[in-house]
């Protein structure tokens, strides 16, 4: 192999593993949450954007910190309440509350099922 393609390599691979590293998933989370929160609060109430709050649950998956999950649980339910209360009306008020109630109570079950596995593999990796 060439120098070249060597030193090609090693930069590639040393950028790649700084994405995968958790300081790059967290900033990541936390950029598309942020991301996720704005486009909730422009949206009218009744559009489903929130389903997107998904999106940090599943990055925060990924990484080795087993407060992430709870974390970015918590956040989340915060800004839907936030959400909820900046977003212009769309469909009457007792349609959007029981909406985000519902939504609620999925992203908890959600976390904990997603927390209880992650735990559980974060333990097997340190023993």
């Amino acid at each position: 192999m060439s120098p070249a393609k060597h030193r090609n390599q090693s930069i590639i691979t040393k950028i790649l593993s700084y994405l995968a590293s958790d300081t790059s998933i967290v900033i990541t989370v936390a950029l598309v949450l942020l991301a996720v929160y704005l486009i909730d609060t422009i949206t009218p109430l009744g559009t489903p954007v929130w389903l997107l709050y998904f999106i940090p649950l599943i990055l925060a998956y990924w990484s080795s910190r087993l407060y992430a999950i709870p974390a970015v649980c918590i956040v989340t339910l915060l800004f839907l309440i936030g959400g909820f209360f900046l977003s212009p009306q769309g469909v009457a008020l007792p349609q959007a509350v029981l909406n985000r109630f519902t939504f609620f109570l999925l992203f908890i079950s959600v976390s904990i099922i997603l927390w209880i596995i992650r735990r559980k593999e974060i333990t097997e990796e340190r023993l």
